[in-house]
């Protein structure tokens, strides 16, 4: 016990740490940038990746609906937005943001960034409040 105790003293686990903001306001039928920056101690890799997942409005349980990984994005199947988002980061310069066009008041909620840059690991994803309003 008191080895795997210094042991698990001794590995130095450094964390990315994504920042958002909270909330953000979008007027209904126009396009929406979600920010997403992180930072991290390691070089971005090729091993970086990036995953947003969505919780509407209400809803309990989220849909995961985006992902990043070696300059490719990929999109979820029978997201809401399928045919909308962009990546809009770059992860050189530490942004692994989105675009969302012609934002829908069925889009409000939720959206979580994640990032993960190994052997950087994310403590927390971090959520953006999205709320569409009327023009």
């Amino acid at each position: 016990l008191l080895s795997s105790l210094y042991l698990s003293r001794t590995v130095k686990v450094s964390a990315v740490e994504v920042t958002t903001p909270k909330e953000i306001f979008v007027e209904n039928g126009t396009d929406a940038k979600l920010p997403c920056t992180f930072t991290s101690v390691e070089v971005i890799s090729s091993a970086a990746s990036v995953s947003w997942s969505f919780q509407p409005e209400g809803a309990t349980t989220r849909i995961s609906f985006f992902y990043y990984l070696n300059g490719k994005p990929y999109l979820g199947k029978d997201i809401p937005f399928k045919d909308r988002i962009t990546w809009a980061g770059d992860l050189n310069k530490k942004d692994a943001s989105i675009s969302i066009s012609n934002m829908q008041f069925r889009d409000n909620g939720t959206y979580i960034c994640d990032v993960k840059n190994p052997p950087d690991i994310v403590v927390k994803p971090e959520e953006i409040r999205v709320r569409v309003v009327e023009k």
